[in-house]
C-alpha cells in the first residue's frame, strides 16, 4: 500500500489527506480515517460524520491510503 490520489474503488476504511500531496511529517490533525461504503444506488460514498452525512467519492480530492485491515 502507498499514498495515492486515486479514489478508492472498494468499500473499506481509508486514511484520507484532504490536502493531497501527502508528505512525511504531515501534521496528524490534517489526516483522518474515512469509511467508504456503497449507497442505496451502489455508488461509493464517504461517511464523514456518521451515516446521515455522506459525500460522493467523486467530490473528495486528496490522497488516500488503504483499505485498512482490521486489527488482529
Amino acid at each position: 500500500m502507498a499514498w495515492t490520489s486515486a479514489k478508492p474503488i472498494v468499500a473499506g476504511k481509508y486514511w484520507y489527506d484532504p490536502n493531497g500531496h501527502h508528505e512525511a511529517g504531515r501534521k496528524k490533525h490534517e489526516l483522518r480515517i474515512v469509511a467508504i461504503r456503497p449507497d442505496a444506488n451502489g455508488n461509493l460514498v464517504a461517511l464523514l460524520h456518521g451515516v446521515a452525512d455522506t459525500a460522493p467519492i467523486e467530490t473528495l480530492n486528496g490522497d488516500w491510503y488503504g483499505p485498512l485491515e482490521p486489527p488482529m
